[in-house]
């Protein structure tokens, strides 16, 4: 070789030196080598320890480019550690361990430049491979951990160790392109790289940190939304446990509620949230536990989920919407109050108590979960909307109101009010000025329907705004004994024939009692 071209290789590696010495900047204070002499395989992979274990060392001071000098001539390996003393990096690593020939390098580049990652791919000592990812700043190992355990993932490789580690100091890197043409670029394809075009590859390649960042984020979301799907397996199962007692302990409907459990569990099958096999073992064992026999229990077990697995596809419920759509998991239907309540359950969210007419509309059923839940849903159809209703419906639980909650309570605790919080009249005359008027005497409390109604139904946040008298009225009578606890009646006062009630005085002394609601009638569909 003539001295001319001596001089060529010598300049090349020099400036190839310094330019990877600058894209390798990592700790600044050590650097690592090993005895070449020492190498020999274990199994498969080529250690770098004798059988005494003398091998590698770390070294003081930085790694310099003259000591890439002598890495790329393949007199002296170098080993550098991404770290700097502060915990800051500026590149990082994922190393895969596939060993004997395995791995196929051209394949794996070319998934690489597919799913359009900045990774450079380069071969390992043992046959295995190094993804490199450079970075144009130095920031955080946390970050630049995250985002290779993502890349990793993403390319079916998340055994691998990826260096910097999350915490602490890790080990030195052995260096690519040792002797210049040894664990080299690979191309995608499968051929290798000169020195020059991994360094313009490399260059090429560095990403800001906030692109790092978003790759980093990218793992978190695909843990939380893994996270997320098991959490939802664990309380459908939970669930369809729950529900399987309850039908173990019915003597009446026990084939309609096997049927409807499993049509309403054949959604999460769907979703592949729970096993089919999982779904009839429980319902059929709770069927039989509720004295069906077995062929029995699983013929309306297996109707009622082939029922719904026919559904797959024609309604907007049989796609997994990832929490984009209200879920409805249960329906108790409150009784009691002056219309009719229900409280639904929204997977993942909660409870909320509704008016029966706000849940079945769609729109604003979803901006009473934004109020209350703080949670924003897409609009279903009115038809998907509704399959999900009647799906949860055939589950649905009936329970009474408290009984302070109940209009005739509420009723009862107004019209205590309006007779002992105000003034009271001296004598009878003076309910004509709204004031009920106490006859100790006769156990009576005197006073005018018109008063009431002003009082009850025309101020602004009382619950009986906007009701007629009549209704009301209604209310008044069904309190009491007609005679006996309230009586309408006329009286003189002064020289005008007026109207007026009374009330017995007595009824408010002991506890309230009122009769328990009769259920509503079906909300129709």
């Amino acid at each position: 070789m003539s001295t001319l071209q001596n001089d060529t290789i010598d300049n090349d590696r020099r400036s190839h030196a310094q330019r990877l010495c600058e894209l390798f900047r990592g700790a600044e204070e050590r650097h690592g080598t090993y005895d070449q002499t020492r190498l020999r395989l274990v199994g498969s992979k080529m250690e770098m320890k004798d059988a005494s274990g003398n091998g590698p060392r770390d070294l003081g001071g930085p790694p310099t480019p003259e000591l890439w000098e002598q890495h790329l001539a393949g007199t002296r390996p170098l080993g550098i550690s991404p770290l700097r003393e502060d915990g800051m990096c500026r590149w990082g690593v994922v190393d895969i361990d596939v060993y004997g020939g395995g791995l196929d390098h051209g394949a794996l580049a070319g998934k690489i430049r597919r799913a359009e990652l900045p990774l450079v791919l380069t071969r390992s000592k043992s046959g295995g491979a190094h993804l490199w990812l450079f970075a144009t700043q130095w920031l955080a190992q946390t970050t630049m951990n995250a985002a290779l355990v993502a890349m990793a993932d993403r390319l079916g490789h998340a055994e691998a160790e990826t260096y910097p580690p999350a915490t602490g100091v890790g080990n030195w890197i052995n260096m690519p392109a040792w002797a210049g043409t040894e664990r080299c670029g690979v191309k995608a394809g499968g051929l290798d790289m000169t020195v020059a075009e991994f360094i313009a590859v490399a260059e090429e390649n560095r990403q800001p940190p906030q692109a790092i960042a978003a790759l980093a984020a990218s793992r978190k979301a695909t843990a939380d939304k893994e996270a997320a799907s098991a959490t939802t397996s664990a309380r459908v199962l939970r669930k369809l446990t729950e529900r399987a007692a309850e039908i173990a302990g019915m003597i009446d409907g026990r084939k309609r509620a096997l049927h409807d459990t499993a049509f309403l569990f054949g959604k999460y099958v769907l979703k592949g949230r729970i096993d089919e096999a999982t779904v009839v073992g429980r319902l059929v064992a709770a069927g039989v536990e509720a004295r069906l026999e077995h062929h029995i229990a699983e013929s309306h077990v297996r109707n009622g989920l082939e029922a719904r697995l026919r559904k797959r596809g024609q309604d907007d419920d049989d796609a997994d919407d990832d929490g984009r759509f209200p879920e409805i998991e249960k329906i108790v239907i409150i009784t009691g109050h002056d219309e009719p309540m229900w409280r639904v359950t929204v997977a993942d969210y909660g409870d909320i108590t509704l008016p029966s007419r706000e849940v079945w509309k769609n729109d604003l059923f979803n901006l009473r979960c934004a109020e209350r839940l703080r949670v924003g849903f897409k609009r279903l159809s009115v038809n998907a909307w509704a399959d999900r209703l009647n799906v949860a419906l055939r589950v649905a639980e009936s329970e009474a109101a408290p009984r302070d909650e109940s209009p005739e309570y509420v009723f009862r605790m107004a019209l205590q009010d309006f007779c002992f919080d105000r003034h009271m009249a001296d004598v009878l005359e003076e309910i004509v000025l709204g004031k009920p008027y106490h006859d100790d005497d006769n156990d009576k409390i005197w006073f005018r329907f018109g008063d009431l109604y002003a009082r009850l139904c025309m101020h602004p946040g009382s619950p009986f705004r906007g009701w007629s008298r009549n209704r009301l009225g209604g209310m008044l009578r069904a309190i009491g004994q007609d005679g006996v606890d309230v009586f309408t009646t006329t009286k003189r006062i002064g020289k005008k024939i007026t109207e007026v009630r009374w009330v017995r005085k007595t009824l408010f002394d002991g506890p309230t009692e009122v009769p328990l609601p009769r259920p509503p009638a079906p909300e129709p569909i």
